[in-house]
């Protein structure tokens, strides 16, 4: 990833970094995809939260069906809240540096982006995040686009020993909040535009309708609806 690649897209549990100066067809494709990857996941496993690798199983399956091929995946588990020598390598950065994808310039690219809007954060949680009696469960995506398209994706599902509602974003970011054992999945996919192309006015027309019925996606780059403008 380079410095070109800055702009921020939340769908659903997922953050999505992509160019601004990506072909608008693909990042559409990209952006429906994903979003209809996780309702299917969704419908055919039910909550994340609940069996969180049966709907990781069935929201990798959806992509296969839309046309996009699997070139790499990984999984990996890390044990929270315990010293970690220096020179061992982390489940995503190892993931991100496989992928050619500097760590820090996506990290410091997500933070940048979910600061772009206020709403930006709670919105992710509202889909990343559930709430329990000993803290919270969090199975979040981190994605970037390329062009072709390809999706570079990795899932992160973990415990948090405290509530995460309310909590800022400074917070999540730290390690000490969260216990147990976080489990890593990366896959990397490659569209077939050849078989997608048959579906794409049709999908992007239903995720339209599902996206007014459920709010999933929020630009934090666009301002909200009545806001002022100098």
């Amino acid at each position: 990833m380079d410095r070109a690649v800055e702009q921020l897209m939340l769908i659903g549990g997922t953050a999505v970094l992509y160019s601004p100066g990506a072909v608008v067809e693909q990042r559409q494709a990209a952006f429906d995809s994903i979003l209809y990857a996780q309702l299917v996941a969704n419908k055919n496993a039910g909550s994340r939260f609940d069996d969180d690798e049966q709907w990781y199983a069935a929201y990798r399956d959806a992509y296969r069906q839309l046309g996009w091929i699997k070139l790499a995946s990984t999984h990996d588990l890390k044990v929270l809240g315990q010293p970690v020598r220096s020179a061992q390598i982390q489940p995503l950065e190892a993931w991100l540096k496989m992928r050619s994808i500097r760590p820090e310039a996506v990290l410091a690219a997500i933070k940048a982006g979910l600061g772009r809007s206020e709403a930006s954060f709670p919105h992710l949680l509202k889909f990343a995040s559930l709430d329990q009696a000993q803290g919270s469960k969090l199975v979040i995506e981190l994605g970037i686009l390329k062009p072709g398209p390809v999706l570079d994706l990795c899932s992160i599902a973990m415990q948090t020993d405290k509530p995460l509602s309310g909590a800022p974003l400074d917070r999540l970011l730290r390690e000490q909040v969260f216990d147990g054992e976080a489990e890593f999945n990366g896959v990397s996919l490659a569209l077939d535009n050849g078989r997608f192309q048959r579906q794409r006015e049709e999908l992007q027309a239903l995720m339209k309708t599902k996206d007014v019925q459920g709010d999933y996606r929020l630009d934090p780059y666009v301002p909200p609806a009545g806001a002022d403008h100098d």
